[in-house]
């Protein structure tokens, strides 16, 4: 006897519920929009001039190649929303720069070790 989400079911009823949720999910939903084929996205562009080297590039592929061989990284137009964290030896040499900094001012304010 088959189940259904663990439920003994007969197979007439199986076959109900399992065509009615094959139905389903080849119905188009309202937020699927009017489309008839899938997007494609293409490898062209409009011609872009290289900001490494100058050269005009109407290819995706190619320009992102020229620029990985430049080592020049591509950065899109997008307002970053989070700084990265410095790692641990950029915010101890921070620190000890601070305290250096601070240490001089209190020497020449006449506060320091003479």
């Amino acid at each position: 006897m088959p189940t259904w989400l663990g439920h003994p079911v007969s197979q007439a009823e199986y076959n109900r519920l399992r065509n009615h949720y094959e139905e389903q999910a080849f119905q188009r939903r309202p937020t699927q929009g009017t489309l008839c084929c899938p997007m494609i996205i293409s490898d062209t562009q409009r011609p872009l001039q290289s900001m490494a080297d100058g050269k005009i590039y109407d290819s995706k592929s190619q320009m992102r190649r020229h620029y990985k061989e430049a080592g020049v990284v591509e950065v899109g137009n997008d307002v970053p929303t989070k700084r990265a964290t410095p790692s641990r030896d950029e915010r101890e040499r921070a620190k000890k720069a601070r305290k250096a900094s601070v240490g001089r001012a209190l020497s020449r304010a006449g506060f320091g070790a003479a």
